[in-house]
């Protein structure tokens, strides 16, 4: 069962990673927000019993629509908040694991524990994925809708603004 400090341990350990990777000032605690977001979904999924890898498809959805909501806001690339609010999410155990068990001859028990850990690694990518596109889409949108608002009337003697540069 889930404590109620996970996710403040899990933005923290964020914090660091980022901290470590040079990200400073006002980013860092946004960064380990995210991180703590995630955190906060997957652990409870998976105390109620949800897989692993769906637990981290439903948690990397919500950090990367939390990571393109904040890019947005913040004006930077939504890559600096995705790679580090994910950190926790990361199957490190899994990959010690399954290395673990190969080395300890067991094969069968190497093949489980590694099947896991892609399955939980490929629905992180897929949950970034789905965020992206889902965020791409809407942003989209928005620019659609304004190119296709009416025009503002300008004062006499200027010309209005193309909606695309390079065109009059």
């Amino acid at each position: 069962m889930m404590g109620p400090l996970e996710p403040l341990w899990a933005g923290i350990a964020t914090g660091g990673f980022a901290a470590l990777f040079n990200l400073r000032g006002r980013d860092l605690p946004l960064v380990a927000a995210g991180g703590a977001l995630g955190w906060a979904i997957a652990a409870p999924l998976q105390d109620a019993g949800a897989s692993q890898a769906s637990a981290y498809l439903v948690a990397s959805i919500a950090i990367g629509i939390w990571a393109e909501l904040v890019a947005a806001v913040r004006r930077r690339p939504a890559s600096v908040y995705i790679a580090c609010g994910i950190i926790p999410l990361v199957p490190g155990g899994g990959m010690y694991y399954t290395m673990l068990e190969y080395v300890r001859g067991n094969n069968w028990n190497g093949l489980a524990t590694g099947s896991g850990t892609l399955l939980a690694a490929g629905a992180i990518a897929v949950g970034l994925a789905i965020s992206s596109a889902v965020s791409r889409l809407l942003s989209l949108r928005a620019v659609a809708r304004r190119l296709s608002s009416p025009r503002r009337v300008t004062s006499p003697g200027r010309r209005p603004r193309s909606p695309r540069p390079g065109r009059r």
